[in-house]
């Protein structure tokens, strides 16, 4: 039960009750894996030619000219289980900023006295598992877990954030600069609105969303749980003349549902066919915890001025997701040709595996190299692909020597200078040849697919290539 435990806890905070033996997902029954022959596209992965200072997962990052903004995040590691699970000392509390063309990086950390900020601000900079989203040069920060440094107690907190990237820029790039801040280019505004952790924020139309996730209170222990929102909060934003503010709206639905009860789950933006008619939308695939302490599988479909919709579980015909059931890198493509968004899961953690050719399960949920698709055609039906490509073999060089690191999980994909639709999806019909379309940054890092000892994941400083081959 240790490991399984370990496991199911690793991504954000937050355990479960230790009543049953084996964790329930959702379905016992997974919709078949099928192979990639017949998608119009595989993926490559190499190890890119520059990588980061020190691992970093769980983040928050925008990009401004070419150039990634990184924040907030841990610099370790799966949480221990023998001492403090989230010590302060492994958030990250400094700013760095990336060129991805040459591999340059800044890095200056926000407990710099120019930064201008307090120690409250710097706690609510640096928590796990933020929710984010950015609107022009604007990134939007909200909630995650972490240290209130003034009391020592561990909280989600109850903060929007609006960060002026270019500012920030020039703050980390150029610290002579005497007139400039982290506080200048900052607005922020206290509200439990915004008190969640391992949730998605987005724009879908003029409203922002607070897509599931939870509210953590404490230091987290193997039997605590947090307040899951079981809803979608939402507001609209204003940012303007140096003022922050929103207006909120009503929650969909408007009475809490168990079966978005979800947490630490991948929410990607989707083209939705509604009455004939294509539109922006999002799914949240998978998460966790059910009622049962399992992964959810069902995926949901949420799109503008409507509640959330989940297809019934127990129907035979309704998709039931396989692998990487954890949050992990991910993108997706959007082909007219085919009227079908594919949605890629770059490794991570995974109920499914394929060992051998032979798919398998596996209740302790290991780490994974593989990577999978997930078709929505126009009839927003799923089909899942597991894909040739993988991560590279890198073998661990300190604790289990000579095995090959596994990756993605609590990493991030950020997109190359490529087309994309408004909704930031990738124009795969623009792709004639092979194409880099991103790269996955950071995350965390196993040395074994199921950990036993608290030393074999790290936060992983790996930059990895993602290369898109049409077929």
């Amino acid at each position: 039960m240790k490991r399984l435990s370990k496991k199911l806890a690793i991504l954000v905070l937050l355990s479960f009750g230790m009543g049953s033996a084996v964790a329930d997902n959702q379905t016992t029954a997974l919709s078949p894996v099928l192979p990639q022959d017949t998608l119009p596209f595989h993926i490559q992965i190499q190890q890119a030619n520059f990588q980061l200072p020190t691992g970093l997962q769980a983040f928050v990052f925008g990009v401004y000219r070419g150039q990634w903004i990184i924040l907030a995040g841990r610099i370790d590691g799966l949480h221990a289980f023998n001492g403090p699970s989230f010590p302060p000392s492994g958030q990250n509390r400094s700013i760095y900023v990336i060129n991805p063309a040459s591999g340059a990086i800044t890095s200056r950390s926000l407990t710099d006295p120019a930064s201008g900020l307090n120690q409250q601000q710097i706690d609510t900079l640096s928590t796990t598992f933020a929710a984010f989203y950015q609107e022009g040069n604007t990134l939007y920060m909200s909630g995650g877990y972490g240290i209130d440094t003034a009391s020592g107690t561990f909280s989600t907190k109850p903060v929007l954030t609006a960060i002026n990237l270019p500012g920030i820029i020039q703050w980390v790039t150029q610290p002579g600069n005497r007139n400039n801040s982290v506080a200048k280019n900052i607005r922020q505004i206290n509200n439990p609105t915004f008190q969640i952790s391992g949730g998605k924020m987005a724009k879908l139309g003029n409203m922002t969303q607070l897509i599931f996730g939870q509210n953590f209170t404490g230091p987290y222990t193997s039997a605590a749980n947090g307040n899951y929102s079981e809803q979608i909060r939402q507001f609209q934003i204003t940012n303007a003349g140096g003022q922050l503010g929103f207006t909120l709206y009503p929650s969909i639905p408007s009475v809490p549902n168990p079966n978005f009860r979800r947490r630490d789950l991948n929410v990607m933006p989707v083209m939705l066919d509604v009455n004939n008619i294509l539109q922006y939308g999002f799914v949240a695939f998978a998460g966790v915890f059910t009622e049962t302490s399992g992964a959810w599988t069902v995926p949901v479909f949420l799109t503008q001025n409507s509640d959330p919709i989940m297809p019934d579980p127990n129907a035979d015909a309704t998709f039931k997701q396989a692998m990487s059931q954890y949050q992990c890198a991910t993108t997706n493509l959007y082909s007219r040709r085919t009227s079908s968004t594919y949605n890629i899961f770059l490794g991570g953690i995974t109920y499914g595996f394929f060992q051998n050719g032979v798919f398998q399960t596996d209740a302790e949920l290991p780490f994974t190299n593989q990577i999978t698709t997930i078709k929505m055609d126009k009839n927003n039906n799923f089909t899942q692909y597991i894909m040739d490509g993988e991560y590279p073999a890198i073998p661990s060089r300190g604790i289990d020597p000579g095995n090959n690191l596994l990756f993605g999980a609590a990493a991030f994909f950020i997109p190359a200078n490529i087309l994309q639709y408004p909704n930031s999806i990738i124009n795969f019909d623009s792709i004639r040849q092979p194409t880099v379309i991103g790269y996955v940054v950071g995350g965390i890092m196993s040395t074994v697919p199921n950990t036993v000892t608290d030393d074999e994941t790290t936060a992983s400083p790996y930059v990895f290539q993602v290369t898109l081959v049409p077929s």
